[in-house]
């Protein structure tokens, strides 16, 4: 598993895997899919917002194999949020979970002491691989957030530095 900054390039295969599953969207709390126009975007206007991207590649191959993010960076509290996804026919193979547990590692050297992670009840492949990781579920916050018009629950997960293995 190999990390690197998106790239203008990587548009096409980042909408596809929205288009390729239509649940992809909604299992990581989108509000609208993206399409190539808006991850074109989104890429331009990276930059020091509290927020970052990744590019999950493998094999020495440098395709998006999917995206895992940081957010709800609060450096005074050391404390932040990861999350990812994986293109579907990539799925299975532990990649998340290898490129997630990398930038818990980042995080955890660079002055975090506590790593979250949100995801739906309904959300199982997220759920397995965080507890694998070693998060520990810390409460199901009912009704949290309106996505795609509906409420829904939000797991909320935590792993602390001298946790981590």
């Amino acid at each position: 598993v190999r990390l690197r900054s998106l790239r203008e390039d990587d548009a096409p295969a980042y909408a596809a895997a929205f288009r390729d599953d239509a649940e992809l969207g909604r299992l990581i709390g989108a509000e609208t899919d993206p399409d190539e126009a808006a991850v074109r975007e989104r890429i331009a206007n990276a930059g020091p917002r509290g927020s970052f991207e990744l590019a999950i590649t493998t094999g020495g191959s440098d395709a998006l194999e999917g995206v895992v993010g940081v957010h709800s960076i609060e450096p005074d509290h050391g404390r932040a949020e990861v999350g990812f996804w994986v293109v579907p026919q990539a799925r299975g193979a532990g990649l998340g979970a290898r490129a997630v547990a990398l930038v818990v590692s980042w995080l955890f050297e660079h002055g975090m002491r506590r790593v979250e992670m949100t995801t739906t009840p309904d959300n199982g492949g997220a759920l397995v691989l965080a507890r694998r990781l070693g998060f520990a579920q810390e409460g199901v916050l009912r009704q949290r957030a309106i996505e795609r018009g509906r409420p829904v629950d939000i797991v909320w997960l935590g792993l602390l530095r001298d946790e981590w293995r």
